[in-house]
């Protein structure tokens, strides 16, 4: 099958293909292709052996950067390698690029100015959503001129809170899942005034649905009181805090509401180390994040991808940069990709403000169902 494709591959336009990195890891390293338009079902042939592309397998991500993990034994310097793949513009037409290794490895400084896709908003469309609730949709471009769409909510904390949605409103921690229109309808049968929703933590999509990290909700520890992993929460007093157990494991008997995240993207408003190395910390896909500024203001952000001709997507350095440039101090971030929606509520209901990356899947398009998303809730008693 790979010695095929490979014989049958016509040679690559030299302007699509921008260029590889590599990146050393103990003993493997970490082949990045970037290319400058789309190709799909990537392989990389060391020799005669191939390897097929880590990431495009499953998901219809931007098909812009392919990486392959390569034992650094089978790499000697000044080898050519061969970068096969399916042209985008014609079905079963393969095209190929042969080029160098050399043990050039990149190192995170590097990265983190070449994964910053200089996001800048054109223009902004402005809502104030409830007392204390703003919603913007940032109409981007990124530094080669690709479209980009992302939305904002800011939210006063002294006016408003956060709770977490679930499933019917309930406490499973595993087994159970919905989508977001659902846990908004859940809780507001519940007694609460929703004012908008977005998706939240990581969860077990091929077992049984019980979320990454740690889940508090209504003072009740649900899921993973163990978690190491940064979390947005809400003090029994009010106070919103991003932290993780592993730093403050105190804070566990102060939580009232908290769902987590995987990377804490900043910090004291640097960016963390949350790993540039890591590709998926640089591949661009549908983002969500929650930051906080130093006064309490919850700063929630979503940014559509996958769909490259309304919008590409963002690396987790440009979660931090856009964040931190609506003065986010502190951030995480969440889950993605078809995860991440954005609702607000409206005069007759709640409305989906983004595109779900979902909704233009090849086969079978949905809202995705998930283990629990972040309420934006108007205080009880003001």
């Amino acid at each position: 099958m790979s010695e095929t494709i490979l014989n049958r591959a016509e040679k690559m336009d030299a302007d699509d293909f921008a260029g590889a990195e590599y990146l050393l890891s103990g003993d493997t390293v970490k082949v990045v292709v970037r290319l400058e338009c789309a190709y799909f079902g990537a392989r990389l042939f060391v020799g005669e052996t191939a390897y097929v592309d880590a990431f495009n397998d499953r998901e219809p991500y931007d098909h812009l950067t392919h990486v392959f993990y390569v034992p650094r034994a089978e790499l000697t310097e000044g080898m050519l390698l061969t970068f096969a793949a399916l042209d985008s513009a014609v079905d079963g037409d393969w095209c190929r690029h042969t080029f160098p290794f050399t043990a050039q490895f990149a190192d995170a400084e590097t990265l983190l100015g070449q994964y910053d896709s200089r996001i800048t908003a054109e223009r902004t469309q402005a809502e104030q959503i409830a007392e204390g609730v703003t919603y913007r949709h940032l109409f981007c471009t990124d530094k080669n001129g690709a479209p980009v769409h992302a939305f904002l909510l800011q939210v006063d904390m002294t006016r408003n809170t956060v709770c977490i949605g679930t499933p019917a409103d309930g406490y499973e921690s595993r087994g159970v899942r919905a989508t977001v229109p659902a846990m908004i309808d859940a809780a507001v049968r519940s007694g609460q005034r929703v004012l908008a929703a977005v998706n939240a933590d990581f969860f077990d999509m091929w077992g049984d649905s019980s979320p990454s990290g740690l889940c508090v909700k209504n003072g009740r520890v649900v899921a993973n009181a163990d978690s190491a992993r940064p979390f947005i929460g809400v003090k029994r007093d009010g106070t919103p805090v991003i932290a993780s157990l592993a730093e403050k494991p105190e804070l566990l008997l102060e939580l009232y509401q908290a769902a987590a995240g995987l990377q804490r993207i900043l910090r004291g408003g640097e960016l963390d180390e949350w790993g540039p190395l890591e590709p998926f910390a640089y591949v661009r896909h549908p983002r969500t994040a929650v930051g906080l500024r130093p006064d309490g203001t919850l700063l929630c952000l979503e940014v559509d991808g996958r769909i490259p001709d309304y919008s590409n997507g963002a690396t987790l350095v440009d979660l931090a940069n856009m964040l931190r440039s609506f003065g986010a101090t502190d951030a995480i971030n969440l889950d993605g990709g078809g995860s991440s929606v954005v609702y607000t509520k409206g005069e007759t209901g709640y409305e989906l403000r983004t595109n779900p990356a979902d909704l233009y899947r090849p086969t079978e398009k949905l809202i995705r169902e998930e283990y629990n998303c972040i309420l934006i809730v108007e205080r009880q008693g003001r």
